[in-house]
């Protein structure tokens, strides 16, 4: 449906008649608690599984309407991780008054990569740098990541969830192997 859409009953028929295996909504803006209570409204729940991403926890009222009916694919949220990092991460953001979002495991990774290319390399060779990084694997906060060689794709876990009062329940965690994209080397 265009960007522009703010009557979504067309599309949401047009689902509910494909009685699709499977509907991955993905959606951006303020429209998405109105594009949400509209496929409940016209019964798409009913004759399909919906699937949508779970962002930063500022959308997650959008979802509160149907939350229940709703299986969630995430790319972190920080009760699903059980590792040291993870914990560290938690507990240095609760002395901030904060809790981890979406992409806070993400700075920390980035420090985990540039100290290891640093102390790998003498910090001063950028190609024994990149070298250093090539294939290694490390416990993060979402658990064990490996950057490839090949391509320098960092590969880990992913989630799958639920939402409950607002708050992200793991139904599954997916290995960094079951994620993998496809090698797409440097040209």
């Amino acid at each position: 449906m265009p960007l522009s859409a703010n009557d979504f009953a067309p599309f949401a028929q047009k689902i509910k008649d494909a009685k699709p295996d499977l509907l991955y909504v993905a959606w951006a803006g303020a429209t998405g608690a109105a594009l949400f209570k509209t496929l409940d409204d016209q019964g798409v729940f009913n004759v399909t599984k919906v699937v949508t991403g779970l962002a930063d926890r500022a959308s997650y009222p959008a979802f509160q309407p149907v939350e229940s009916k709703l299986t969630f694919i995430s790319y972190y949220f920080y009760q699903a991780p059980k590792t040291k990092a993870n914990q560290f991460l938690i507990d240095a953001l609760k002395k901030q008054g904060k809790v981890p979002d979406l992409f806070d495991p993400d700075g920390f990774v980035a420090a985990q990569m540039i100290v290891r290319a640093i102390e790998k390399s003498d910090g001063t060779d950028v190609n024994k740098m990149i070298e250093s990084l090539d294939g290694w694997s490390f416990d993060a906060p979402k658990g064990r990541e490996t950057i490839r060689a090949a391509d320098h794709a960092v590969l880990q876990p992913m989630y799958v969830a639920k939402l409950s009062g607002a708050e992200p329940q793991l139904i599954r965690q997916l290995d960094e192997a079951a994620v993998a994209p496809p090698v797409r080397p440097f040209k």
